[in-house]
């Protein structure tokens, strides 16, 4: 014997009250960009108003609700999360909103984010200078060192 198809209820087409058509969202493109490395891992995060989203380096899109949205990046290597950075975005409905992160260079830097493409921080011509000039006395130190043995050594 078969069931009457009349008792159960007819679904209802309308959508539910918490869902946002195509038309009510808006997109936002968020660029992560990370600094070239001699093997060196560098996995990006990325935050929208505090839940994280998944990623990777380049370019991301997320479907989010018209309005102001706090986007965070950095990265890690296993060891720690470094170069953290936010940024405040309004996204149009119907529109995309960019975002672009530059990882940075080193774990003692910061992160560099904003609504225009970013360039890594690269610490500067101070770090390079020192470095310079250590690797100079360095080799003085080492020069005296062997002009010392062979002028005792006679």
């Amino acid at each position: 014997m078969t069931d009457p198809q009349g008792d159960s209820p007819a679904p209802d087409p309308s959508p539910a009250p918490d869902s946002t058509s195509a038309t009510d969202s808006g997109t936002l493109a968020v660029t992560v960009g990370l600094p070239w490395t001699l093997g060196v891992t560098l996995r990006p995060s990325v935050t929208i108003d505090g839940v994280s989203r998944s990623h990777t380096a380049g370019r991301n899109t997320y479907a989010v609700a018209p309005g102001r949205h706090t986007v965070a990046c950095a990265v890690s290597t296993g060891g720690g999360e470094f170069g953290a950075a936010t940024h405040e975005v309004d996204v149009e409905a119907g529109r995309t909103a960019e975002v672009f992160y530059a990882a940075p260079m080193s774990a003692r830097d910061p992160g560099r984010i904003g609504s225009s493409p970013q360039e890594p921080y690269r610490g500067g011509l101070s770090r390079t200078a020192i470095g310079v000039v250590i690797g100079i006395l360095g080799l003085f130190m080492v020069w005296v060192v062997i002009a010392g043995f062979l002028v005792l050594g006679r």
